[in-house]
């Protein structure tokens, strides 16, 4: 398992982040699914897929807990009501 990013490790509890904080793919997936299934790699294949919505900052991807919140919720629901 890899080590928590510090930031992570500094507030591991997903309250403690306000919902439009930014959060690198690996910070989302270390603070909403400590013990997995979802990795920074999944994050990335859902950006790329136009799934999950980021701001690029400094050639960085980063999300927030509501775009991810926001990609998981339309998961959820069957495939012909996400087209």
């Amino acid at each position: 398992m890899a080590p928590k990013p510090r930031r992570i490790a500094a507030r591991p509890d997903p309250k403690d982040w306000a919902e439009d904080e930014l959060l690198t793919f690996s910070e989302a997936a270390a603070l909403l699914w400590p013990d997995g299934p979802i990795t920074a790699s999944t994050l990335r294949t859902a950006y790329r897929q136009g799934l999950l919505e980021v701001t690029l900052l400094a050639r960085k991807l980063m999300t927030t807990k509501r775009c991810v919140q926001a990609m998981t919720e339309a998961a959820r629901r069957p495939a012909r009501e996400r087209a």
